[in-house]
């Protein structure tokens, strides 16, 4: 199941996921989202999987969507197209059914921070940081990404950080409910080890049992976000919104050549 920008690892019950972009702070694609969903969904099913841990490869988690390249989308509609089948595929990632861990450290920016937060649990290091620079890059926070950042910090806080387009790091007080635990970066990864060894000496029963009544619980206590897609054709309507975009996006083409 490894792929270029993908890596597996399977040892016993456990699986791990890794983000392998690291030249590019494992930024992702429309491609890599819809892959990383099939591979966890076809890890999942196997019998023998209870826990899928994400990381990612090199100095950072993932730098959200890699605006240096071309989507191809040449139409509103493929734009809603492509944007949706990234919706779906973190839709799918939340509803895997077995226990899910992300293991943070760097960047975790825009959607990397929202394929952290479909995660059962998140483990970070003190510098980790999350950021959400959608404004500055000319475009909405969407995918449903307001809402599901607001569920474990806040509208409040939420508004801060889409607005402001301001870094926090993992142990600031502001992240306390979306991450699990701060640990420092030499004891993260036996941390998450242990952790791991932990719930996949569990019964596989009892942890969809449990899995299922969390996420029951959740419904019940946060509804989830309606779709917000349709957001995503303000940009193309004002024109100091493409301006913006078009130079966030020349400047990090310009970054990648180099």
């Amino acid at each position: 199941m490894n792929t270029e920008n993908i890596l597996v690892k399977i040892d016993g019950a456990r699986a791990d996921i890794i983000l392998n972009r690291p030249d590019k702070y494992n930024a992702l694609t429309v491609e890599m989202c819809s892959a990383l969903a099939d591979t966890a969904e076809k890890l999942a099913a196997d019998p023998a999987i209870k826990c899928i841990v994400f990381s990612g490869a090199g100095r950072n988690f993932c730098a959200g969507f890699d605006v240096a390249l071309d989507t191809g989308a040449d139409s509103t509609k493929m734009a809603w197209l492509s944007s949706k089948s990234v919706q779906t595929a973190f839709a799918r990632l939340h509803d895997l059914p077995v226990v899910t861990i992300c293991q943070l450290h760097g960047y975790v920016v825009g959607a990397g921070l929202l394929l952290a937060a479909v995660c059962n649990l998140r483990y970070a290091t003190p510098d980790t940081i999350f950021y959400i620079p959608e404004l500055d890059m000319g475009i909405p926070f969407s995918l449903g990404g307001v809402a599901t950042l607001a569920r474990y910090i806040g509208t409040t806080r939420t508004t801060e950080m889409v607005l402001t387009c301001n870094k926090v790091t993992a142990s600031h007080p502001h992240m306390q409910e979306l991450v699990t635990q701060v640990l420092p970066p030499e004891e993260i990864s036996e941390f998450v080890d242990t952790i791991t060894t932990e719930l996949c000496n569990r019964p596989a029963s009892l942890l969809l049992a449990s899995l299922s009544t969390l996420r029951e619980a959740e419904r019940a206590l946060l509804p989830p976000p309606a779709s917000d897609l349709f957001t995503m054709l303000y940009v193309d309507v004002e024109q100091d919104a493409k301006s913006v975009r078009n130079a966030y996006s020349q400047r990090f083409r310009k970054r990648a050549a180099s």
